[in-house]
């Protein structure tokens, strides 16, 4: 019969934080055998209490065997408070090293990486799955005290009758076998129970951020009965899972019973008609044997706690696992000023689950200074060919060189802090303004960053708030308007005065007031930058040195406003499209 045991391949994906407590877990370890001993020693001393202090009518021996498990009761409480003090301590330490670690890879990954994962799912991989890890360690810990327990008043039950000991323990395959069976289905139903929480978060995540779409759109009971089948899906699957436990704990329950009524059937025959055995005997194993229960079914129960949260072992790991691509090459350069020109020779790109190429034989060459523009229809791969420059992505193919040196040579920080990005939707931090604009240059002074919000247009609307540059904005900026964000988002860029810039669609969704200012603050900002320009409003660009017209990842056309307008092709035809549409509107 194969024996009961903890999945050994997932702890051993801990090995490297265990290894780091290996003194302290020792010492828990030898604590935790040492209170165990004394918790189960007074079982030891009925015998004497039975038989020569009552039976013996010895004041003596009555007072001795009290006394001694006084004492031990004593002891046994206060090494079992150091126990659980250092096994919190080794599991909250552990705990604060897989979240610091998985923080810490999560800010090395690819784009592409995120690309793929929903933001739910990413937070139960950091705080969710880490906190179960925290829950198997402490139950381990708990558990092998039991199994020591149980041990122990096993030893003392087969020191005072080994064969009726034996004997009461025939149903003990019984209890192995129902550990086995439900502990494989737990540990099923415990990776189930994690995707179900994951699709039910990340629904919750996407309601939180989508609630004016959903408002707008008047779609709220769709979204609740979606939210209410998900919920209901985890509701199942918790029901499941408690099930399995209820019928694994109910037999466990049963075979108690059975083994006190055998006992005491067994021990009962024996203090009848064999003379050697006592009434401390009998006293002694019957209690040693029950004193066993508590303690094993403790034990049953947190193999099945340990079996259901295994799954997030595996979860961290696949994270902590994780690979970068984009990374520095052995011997980098630092990216320090930029000199002549940034140049596309031949570039390729797909993602690395896809044979789709997203942008096709990319040929393009760009001069320090110049302002060049991407125009095409969404999905064409403007944002994408803009996203190679800082090294978001890696070409697939070809190269991308900058002052003749391919872009994978540079050490990437270096890089991305020569470059300032603009986006469509701009992003801030929660806390104040303050905080934002600095956020790119976190040793700024005040006046620098007042200076910063004067030329991106920002510094009046934010003197007139109640805190001034102290003014807390919430989550995402929510408390400011779409302009009033993107005039932050550009006073950070100028703080951070970078040498090449990317402006993303960063007008398109403004009211024409709002356009106005940010237009104004764009352009101090591009002054004697090398600035990649992506908009669909093309009166924006029309003053670029180059547009570029990008339409299914290629360039289909290159050149200034009026070259493209006498070629008569696919920009022509984009310009006048949406000269109409300005017209009309």
């Amino acid at each position: 019969m194969k024996k009961v045991k903890l999945d050994l391949g997932g702890i051993q994906k801990l090995k490297k934080y265990i290894k780091k407590y290996y003194v302290l877990i020792i010492l828990n370890l030898l604590l935790a055998t040492v209170s165990s001993l004394v918790s189960s020693a007074p079982i030891a001393l009925i015998k004497r209490l039975f038989d020569k202090g009552i039976a013996g009518k010895s004041e003596k021996d009555i007072l001795y065997a009290a006394g001694a498990m006084i004492m031990l009761a004593v002891v046994g409480a206060v090494l079992m408070y150091w126990n659980t003090i250092f096994s919190t301590v080794i599991s909250s330490s552990i705990y604060k090293d897989i979240v610091t670690d998985i923080y810490n890879k999560i800010q090395t990954l690819d784009m592409e990486y995120f690309s793929g994962k929903k933001t739910g799912d990413m937070m139960i991989r950091v705080m969710t799955d880490p906190s179960n890890i925290n829950s198997i360690i402490l139950e381990i810990f708990d558990m092998i005290s039991e199994i020591i327990k149980v041990g122990l008043c096993l030893g003392i039950a087969f020191y005072i009758d080994f064969d009726l000991t034996l004997g009461v323990m025939v149903v003990t395959p019984i209890l192995i076998i129902t550990v086995r069976r439900y502990a494989k289905r737990l540990k099923r139903s415990g990776k189930h129970r994690q995707e179900a929480l994951d699709s039910l978060n990340s629904k919750l995540q996407e309601t939180l951020s989508g609630i004016r779409i959903i408002r707008a759109f008047a779609t709220e009971d769709y979204e609740i009965n979606n939210f209410k089948k998900k919920n209901a899906n985890l509701k199942k699957i918790a029901v499941r899972s408690a099930r399995y436990n209820a019928k694994a704990n109910s037999i466990m329950e049963a075979m108690n019973y059975i083994i006190i009524a055998l006992l005491l059937m067994f021990s009962g025959y024996r203090v009848l008609r064999a003379k050697s055995f006592t009434p401390g005997d009998f006293i002694t194993i019957v209690g040693a044997i029950s004193s066993m229960y508590t303690p094993a079914r403790r034990a049953m129960t947190r193999f099945n706690s340990i079996s259901v949260n295994m799954s997030s072992i595996t979860r961290v790991s696949e994270i902590l696992e994780e690979m970068p691509s984009i990374v520095n090459r052995e011997n980098c350069i630092k990216f320090e000023n930029f000199v002549s020109d940034i140049t596309f020779e031949n570039v390729d790109f797909k993602y690395r689950d896809s044979t789709e190429k997203i942008l096709k034989n990319i040929n393009l060459n760009v001069k320090k200074g110049e302002t060049v523009a991407f125009v095409g229809n969404s999905g064409g791969g403007k944002s994408t060919l803009v996203n190679l420059i800082p090294r978001f992505f890696d070409v697939s193919s070809g190269s991308l060189r900058i002052d003749g040196i391919d872009i994978r040579d540079y050490e990437i920080k270096s890089l991305r802090k020569a470059i300032g990005i603009v986006p469509q939707e701009t992003f801030l931090f929660s806390g104040t303004i303050l905080s934002n604009i600095k956020y790119s240059r976190r040793d700024a002074t005040f006046e620098e960053i007042v200076e910063a919000a004067k030329q991106a247009n920002a510094h009046e609307f934010i003197e007139n708030l109640s805190d001034g540059y102290n003014t807390e904005i919430g989550e995402r900026g929510v408390k400011l308007s779409g302009g009033q964000k993107q005039r932050i988002a550009i006073a950070r860029a100028i703080l951070e005065n970078p040498q090449i810039l990317i402006l993303d669609e960063a007008t398109s969704a403004l009211d024409n007031e709002s356009e106005k200012l940010v237009q104004d603050a764009l352009e101090k900002l591009m002054e004697g930058k090398t600035t990649f320009v992506i908009a669909h409003r093309l009166t924006t660009i029309e003053n670029s040195n180059k547009i570029v017209v990008i339409q299914k990842g290629e360039i289909k056309e290159v050149g200034n406003h009026n070259e493209l307008l006498n070629k008569n092709g696919i920009y022509k035809a984009l310009y006048n499209k949406n000269f109409d549409f300005n017209v009309k509107s």
